[in-house]
């Protein structure tokens, strides 16, 4: 393994000919007890995903590297996979494409029972109740490794469409309500170019109590220009929104409470900054090696440091950092070669993420030339010797 590293890193998936992802940095792959984790398969990864692809799902027992199937999806893509999650500790959440429309999945891995609910959802509370869907073709559309190819955006040459934008989803009744549309977002951030270009809705979680929720709201840019971000927040049911940035690049976040974000954002300068929903109050933390470039920033479980994986440097080696609040420190845990591939959107972001105790993280990695699932131990102290 061509890997540079402060701990010793463990190849998860099985020796085979398949694929092995998970996803998302800010998901959920372990099972509570830390035995199991979940996992997509597929028999490529040098290609985009088509409407005819399937992507197959299912878990690891880390014990023994053994891949356990659980079912199927027509709705993926190879950063985020199907969204898939744990949903309790006998059932799995994922999205699927079923009888011409999409939605999510929840199925027990022993009995096989499924409840489908009625939209994809692109977010799920922490308490089980709430889910926000959003329009994974019009997300296709701007970023084709973050939507889902299997059907046309109906609202493809619409700007600003009035019937589409944010649903809240109560999983339990299974009913879905649109709390935030295009139209209102238009007229509520008339700022050019959101006011005369088309806008999507990318990356949108709750905050932990579901109380509210972020997300990121872009123009799609016109050609050969980059896209900006505004990071806006709101109540559950779509009321009280506010803006937190500038019209400036803004990329990946996660909550820290109910109030506070970490986000790698520009403003005014490249780096992390520490936000609040409530004051507006952001400060910048001035760490030049976390700082270096765009990283999937998440917080450990305990809150007291957090870890981000970055982009290749010029030598394609993939670098997960650490930064301790009470040292106020930071180190690198590792580096990891990255095979080059002929398009961004099916590349293979580390994406780390803790277990639910915070002493394993594991991460996506592509340095064997196929998609594989890594693991290593953590323990802070450790690692900021």
């Amino acid at each position: 393994m061509k890997c540079t590293s402060k701990v010793p890193v463990e190849v998860i998936t099985p020796e085979d000919n398949y694929n092995y992802f998970f996803g998302y940095y800010d998901l959920q792959p372990f099972d509570k007890k830390s035995e199991r984790h979940l996992t997509h398969r597929t028999s490529f990864c040098e290609r985009m995903q088509t409407e005819k692809d399937i992507v197959e799902i299912g878990y690891i027992t880390i014990k023994d590297k053994t891949f356990h199937k659980i079912t199927e999806s027509r709705a993926w893509n190879f950063q985020q996979g199907t969204l898939l999650q744990w949903y309790d500790d006998d059932s799995i959440i994922y999205n699927d494409y079923r009888n011409g429309d999409y939605c999510s999945v929840i199925k027990n891995i022993t009995t096989g029972a499924e409840k489908i609910i009625c939209k994809p959802l692109a977010h799920v509370s922490a308490d089980r109740k709430w889910g926000l869907s959003i329009n994974f073709p019009r997300v296709y559309d701007f970023r084709p490794g973050y939507g889902y190819c299997n059907t046309k955006d109906k609202y493809y040459d619409v700007f600003a469409p009035e019937e589409d934008g944010i649903f809240l989803v109560d999983i339990e009744k299974n009913t879905a309500k649109l709390i935030v549309n295009y139209k209102q977002l238009k007229e509520t951030f008339p700022e050019k170019p959101f006011a005369d270009m088309k806008i999507v809705v990318n990356h949108i979680t709750f905050n932990p109590s579901a109380s509210r929720f972020l997300f990121l709201l872009r123009n799609f840019p016109e050609e050969g220009k980059k896209w900006g971000t505004i990071l806006v927040t709101c109540d559950r049911d779509g009321k009280n929104m506010r803006n937190l940035t500038n019209y400036e690049v803004n990329s990946h976040y996660h909550w820290k409470n109910d109030e506070e974000i970490i986000i790698y954002s520009g403003l005014p300068k490249w780096g992390i900054y520490f936000m609040n929903d409530k004051t507006g109050e952001r400060s910048y933390l001035n760490d030049d090696l976390v700082n270096y470039d765009d990283i999937h920033c998440i917080y450990s479980p305990d809150r007291t440091c957090f870890i981000g994986d970055g982009y290749p440097d010029k030598e394609d080696y993939r670098h997960i950092f650490l930064y301790d609040f009470e040292s106020k420190k930071s180190t690198e845990i590792l580096k990891i070669y990255s095979e080059p591939v002929c398009t961004t959107d099916i590349r293979c972001d580390l994406h780390n993420r803790f277990n639910l105790e915070g002493n394993l993280v594991s991460f996506d990695s592509y340095h064997s030339g196929r998609r594989e699932i890594c693991l290593f131990k953590f323990d802070k102290k450790e690692l900021m010797k």
